[in-house]
């Protein structure tokens, strides 16, 4: 009887074992996608904690750039995007002079797994960065929060560097985007509203002086990802919708 039970917990552990052996497991703050056995990663420098009923301006102006090169990136389609993700939030949009928040984006990698990346954005190898606070009127860390940030990242590229263990160069995406939230100082200020039954508002505008941002805070941002049997397109397509989610995120 006794060497019935030893038996059936030797086949049990070694079933256990070999169920374990074929998923592979979340590494490295890596997330394993059970359907394609793709791994993903996202790792920023630095986090905002703000809200928009924090600001009397909450219209917000957004500018996009893409300085990596990847002529896939569709600018207005991702722009469109973005903008529909803060709107849904409660920013409000605005393509002119009368915003009191700016979000800055620059593409500035978008490209196929490179070791020297590791090297020169430490923070794709570190736990993760800084929250930075909001205070009363919408406040935000300042360059020296950012600096502090971004030095937090600086350790060894365990967690894209995992991918290379797994995947081959070309099956691992990396893409890259500088982020930069500000608030303006000395912004357009309402000077009348009007508003009359079945018409529509009307607004007038003032400029109270020269304009700047009295608030700014720069973030980076990356989602990367890697799987086997996978095409360059698939994979770098997969990885950029996950990175405008990230930026949607942002704020």
């Amino acid at each position: 009887m006794s060497m019935s039970i030893d038996r059936r917990l030797f086949l049990a552990t070694g079933l256990a074992a070999a169920l374990g052996a074929c998923q592979r497991r979340n590494t490295g703050d890596m997330v394993v996608d059970p359907k394609t056995d793709r791994m993903y990663g996202m790792r920023s420098d630095a986090s905002l904690f703000t809200d928009p009923s924090l600001f009397p301006n909450r219209r917000l102006k957004l500018s996009l750039r893409n300085m990596s090169g990847d002529q896939v990136w569709d600018l207005d389609a991702t722009r469109e995007r973005l903008y529909q993700g803060y709107v849904g939030k409660g920013y409000e949009r605005s393509d002119g002079n009368d915003f009191g928040l700016k979000v800055d984006l620059n593409v500035i990698r978008s490209q196929q797994f490179d070791r020297d990346m590791i090297a020169q954005y430490g923070f794709l190898g570190s736990t993760g960065g800084v929250v930075a606070g909001a205070a009363a009127g919408g406040a935000v860390a300042g360059a020296g929060g950012a600096a502090a940030g971004a030095g937090i990242g600086m350790a060894s590229g365990a967690a894209l560097g995992t991918l290379a263990g797994y995947f081959t160069r070309d099956s691992i995406y990396v893409v890259i985007t500088e982020a930069i939230f500000a608030v303006r100082r000395n912004a357009s200020k309402a000077r009348r509203v009007v508003t009359f039954d079945g018409s529509p508002r009307v607004e007038e505008w003032e400029e109270s002086s020269y304009g700047s941002f009295h608030r700014v805070h720069r973030v980076l941002i990356s989602n990367y990802g890697g799987g086997r049997s996978v095409t360059q397109t698939d994979i770098a397509d997969d990885i950029r919708e996950r990175q405008i989610r990230s930026l949607i995120s942002l704020i």
